[in-house]
């Protein structure tokens, strides 16, 4: 893929906005209005544990999101990234129990749920990199960030336009917009890894895009991180290998102007996407066919789309399920 700097600049700003975010909220909302009418007809479902715990937290989310929002706006993350993940370990609640009480409502209610979690999980993906090198003795130089901080972490090389651009723009826009704003790189402003932040916005390594992500940094709470850079890709299943790589920053911002949006490219494709597919457990499966995991051994097996992707529990970490190219 061709990078391109407007591209997934716009991309980083959009995901981690307040008006991202906003469209988890109406998500919620939306559950939260299926559900109720629900337990209305069917007041005996209350002894039921899994809907008074899951009735309470969306009602605790959707009464607590305005002041998250409002500091959100003022440049401080911490407490909407605590909404959204309050908001992504709810749908788990109802997974536990039968949902046939809900009069055919539940797939639904579950698939308005899951979208909310989805776009949570966007943000926290883009944000959790600079929630990384938040600590106090990363800034006094009494901690080593290159023991401490996994290489695993965010999303990395050209990934956000190849494998988030489209469920990004379908979550904010009714069809993928014709054109984003344009962005530049402020030289007059610098700094290297390690470095207190001095903007909050997206940056770009001095040398350029090169096979390194984008970053997304914030002011005074955190060093800079290094570049991510990518050093090996595999073909078949899209695993890559980093490459972290001490370098000199500089901020990416809006010009005012606007630009065409580069249009899908060939290696875009459902069959190319398809082929790297990988859901997290406890997202729905967006493909249906085999899968499997690197969790655990002889993982490999069918689920149908919109089944939840299940959570294998193993010492390997995270379950994140990998869509399998040998489908026969």
């Amino acid at each position: 893929m061709q990078r391109n700097l407007n591209r997934e600049a716009h991309l980083w700003y959009t995901i981690t906005s307040p008006e991202y975010m906003d469209r988890a909220f109406d998500h919620l909302q939306e559950a939260f209005d299926v559900f109720m009418p629900c337990v209305e007809r069917h007041p005996f479902i209350v002894d039921y544990a899994p809907v008074p715990r899951g009735g309470e937290r969306m009602e605790h989310l959707l009464e607590t999101y305005d002041n998250a929002r409002a500091l959100l706006v003022q440049g401080e993350y911490d407490e909407m990234l605590r909404w959204g993940g309050y908001l992504e370990n709810t749908p788990r609640v109802f997974e536990e129990g039968n949902m046939s009480w809900m009069d055919g409502k539940a797939e639904s209610f579950m698939r308005k749920l899951e979208k909310a979690y989805s776009i949570c999980s966007e943000f926290g993906i883009a944000v959790t990199n600079s929630q990384m090198y938040t600590s106090d003795g990363y800034k006094t130089h009494t901690k080593d960030w290159r023991i401490c901080v996994p290489e695993d972490m965010g999303i990395a090389g050209d990934r956000i336009a190849r494998n988030h651009e489209k469920d990004i723009y379908l979550d904010i826009y009714p069809e993928r917009p014709a054109e984003i704003p344009e962005y530049a790189v402020d030289k007059s402003i610098s700094c290297k890894t390690g470095e207190i932040v001095p903007w909050t916005g997206v940056w770009v390594p001095a040398t350029g895009m090169g096979t390194a992500a984008l970053a997304f940094a914030r002011q005074g709470i955190q060093i800079m991180q290094p570049a991510y850079e990518v050093t090996f890709e595999d073909p078949e299943d899209g695993s890559q290998a980093f490459e972290l790589v001490e370098t000199t920053w500089h901020p990416v911002r809006p010009t005012g102007h606007m630009v065409p949006l580069p249009p899908p490219e060939p290696d875009e494709g459902e069959d190319e996407d398809r082929d790297r597919l990988r859901c997290p457990a406890g997202q729905s499966c967006p493909q249906t066919g085999y899968w499997m995991t690197p969790a655990k051994e002889d993982s490999r097996r069918m689920f149908k789309q919109g089944d939840v992707m299940p959570d294998l529990d193993s010492n390997y970490g995270a379950t994140i399920w990998q869509w399998d190219v040998a489908q026969e």
